[in-house]
């Protein structure tokens, strides 16, 4: 006797009607998916076709302003403006200036006179000019904040040296060939007298530089001075080097402070000085370039020696050192 399946299994596991429910659910969801894009368009552009009353906030840039004179740092940055348009307006007008700003001529728009050192502005009184700025389609009501209090103070300049913050780390065997460059060295900056009388350098962002075995330069922004307006905002840090190679001399050791009737004998009288230099300036180096010296006056406190002092050396060597660093020595009549 053979076992029969039940006939809602055969139907369940009949390939073609899965198929057929398969593709009539996904024809559904595409229909239905259409509608609903089709639903969203004419409401949103049944609401871009009706009036809006909205604030907007932009930037504020300030042009036009009086000859001789600077305009104090407390100025508002940005206004906010009641706005009122159809919703076409307001989205052409978002995308195409929503980073633009809105700019304010201080002296033909705000004051009219240029020997106004402080003035307070109604900005209801310059609403239209404002609303120049703006498509017609657009009407500004209501600009925020409803005044705004301009000061000035005199403008003054002043040439300031430039100052650099660079850090940098050589590759074992490189020196410096020369000293950090920078150019331009000396910048004019021009603020407030308050300010600008308080400045005695102009400072460079801090920069580093690693592993080191080439020229570099660099630009370097200036550091911001708030309330003051730099007419160079970058200077350009260049670093030179080379190999170096260790370099030897002996230098005669003279006395200081010696009395006219005394004479100094030092054991040894001449100290070795070894240092570091570049290849390029090897053989720049003199003996005359060096000055080394002990002291007299600290004959009484030290006895057995005197400290070897380095009076003078080359400035573009490095890690310089002397052996021996304290001569013996004997104190003779003449």
């Amino acid at each position: 006797m053979t076992d029969r399946l039940p006939r809602e299994y055969c139907f369940l596991t009949n390939p073609r009607k899965v198929t057929r429910q398969r593709s009539a659910i996904r024809n559904n969801a595409i229909t239905y998916g259409a509608f609903l894009v089709v639903a969203v368009m004419l409401w949103f552009l049944n609401a871009l076709g009706k009036e809006y009353v909205t604030e907007v906030t932009y930037p504020v840039k300030y042009g036009d302003i009086p000859k001789g004179k600077i305009l104090e740092p407390d100025a508002p940055r940005e206004i906010t403006l009641e706005i009122r348009a159809h919703g076409f307006s307001l989205l052409r007008h978002k995308l195409s200036t929503s980073f633009l700003p809105v700019v304010l001529n201080v002296n033909s728009d705000l004051l009219q006179k240029s020997d106004v050192m402080e003035k307070r502005v109604n900005m209801t009184d310059i609403k239209e000019r404002l609303a120049a700025q703006f498509h017609s389609d657009i009407q500004v009501l209501r600009v925020k904040p409803e005044s705004i209090l301009f000061k000035f103070a005199r403008l003054k300049s002043k040439k300031l040296p430039v100052v650099h913050d660079t850090r940098y780390a050589l590759r074992p065997q490189y020196i410096l060939q020369e000293e950090i460059t920078i150019s331009p060295d000396s910048v004019v900056v021009e603020g407030p007298a308050a300010i600008i009388d308080t400045l005695r350098v102009a400072r460079l962002a801090p920069v580093i530089f690693e592993d080191l075995y080439k020229n570099v330069s660099r630009n370097v922004p200036l550091l911001e001075i708030p309330g003051v307006h730099p007419l160079v905002e970058e200077a350009r840090v260049s670093i030179k080097v080379e190999r170096y190679t260790e370099g030897r001399k002996s230098i005669l050791v003279i006395a200081r402070n010696l009395p006219a009737s005394l004479k100094l004998r030092l054991f040894p009288s001449s100290v070795e000085v070894t240092y570091n230099v570049g290849l390029s300036r090897y053989d720049q180096v003199l003996d005359a370039h060096f000055v080394l010296s002990v002291d007299y006056r600290q004959v009484a406190d030290a006895p057995g020696s005197l400290e070897v002092k380095v009076e003078k050396a080359p400035p573009f060597i490095q890690n310089l050192t002397l052996s021996p660093e304290r001569l013996e020595f004997l104190v003779e009549q003449k």
